[in-house]
């Protein structure tokens, strides 16, 4: 087992797909085929890729086999999000969110991926505690979807739950298929050390987003990984160790508002691989 790196395409080169005025299928192949660029170049073997169900062009059984043919050919290895569910006191709203979720997940399963990450969408009408209360009932059910197809799935930090609800969460669900997705960046919009964050949710960790902040402008701004305010000297190393049961993806993403999103790219791989020879985890580099 190891450390796999891939690429949050779609949040990689945003600006760059709304530049072209790029939608559908072609903003996806722009950034599916800058994927593959970076994973050539690289030597990553195989390169990740990071996208969800929504920003599939098409979802019949014709696009997603090309797909899947298309990401053999070109050595790549699939993390596909199902999405997110609807936090609400409205049990209707609950259901119709739970459906979809079950709905796309079967895209997840065809698409042969393995994990698949989520989104908590929360009602500011509901309590914290109702907050939590009702995420663990949904994510019970969606959960069990989830494990029919044998897929595991991870609710990410952002600017929701923080760690400690985060693992919550996870612990009260009482399923071993639903788990945290660490964003080494998004710690510090939840006022969280990174390092500390990494290290307390690492039991239920099975992907990750490696980026970096830093702060300015009252916001956190992506650069490319090891120019901001992340210490990955400590953050990766805590990170390899959720693939030593079973492989992890350090899904790089960029995302930032002013910065050249190729340039920050191909630093932050460049870090990432001196990285992976430093430590020794070089299993999906090619020599």
């Amino acid at each position: 087992m190891g450390v796999i790196i891939g690429s949050l395409a779609g949040q990689n080169w945003h600006r760059q797909v709304r530049r072209r005025k790029l939608s559908g299928a072609a903003a996806f192949d722009y950034v599916f085929d800058k994927t593959a660029a970076i994973g050539k170049e690289f030597g990553f073997n195989p390169m990740g890729i990071d996208f969800g169900v929504r920003s599939l062009p098409n979802t019949d059984h014709v696009y997603l086999d090309e797909l899947k043919a298309r990401l053999k050919e070109n050595n790549m290895t699939a993390m596909v999000g199902f999405g997110g569910i609807a936090v609400s006191n409205d049990a209707e709203v609950r259901a119709l969110s739970v459906e979809q979720a079950r709905q796309n997940l079967q895209v997840v399963a065809a698409m042969g991926a393995r994990t698949s990450n989520f989104g908590c969408g929360l009602n500011g009408r509901v309590t914290r505690e109702g907050q939590i209360k009702y995420a663990v009932e949904m994510l019970r059910q969606v959960g069990q979807i989830a494990k029919g197809h044998g897929i595991r799935i991870c609710q990410e930090n952002y600017d929701t739950f923080n760690s400690e609800e985060m693992i919550r969460i996870c612990i009260e669900t009482e399923l071993d298929n639903v788990g945290i997705q660490s964003d080494t960046g998004n710690w510090l919009i939840l006022g969280e050390d990174p390092v500390d964050a990494t290290g307390k949710c690492l039991p239920w960790t099975i992907h990750a987003h490696v980026r970096d902040y830093v702060l300015e402008n009252d916001t956190y701004n992506g650069v490319a990984v090891g120019a901001g305010l992340v210490d990955f000297e400590q953050v990766l190393p805590l990170l390899a160790r959720a693939g030593e049961k079973d492989d992890i993806i350090f899904s790089m993403e960029v995302d930032t508002d002013d910065r050249d999103e190729d340039q920050c790219a191909h630093d932050s791989y460049a870090y990432l691989k001196n990285w992976l020879i430093q430590n020794g985890e070089t299993r999906y580099l090619r020599p």
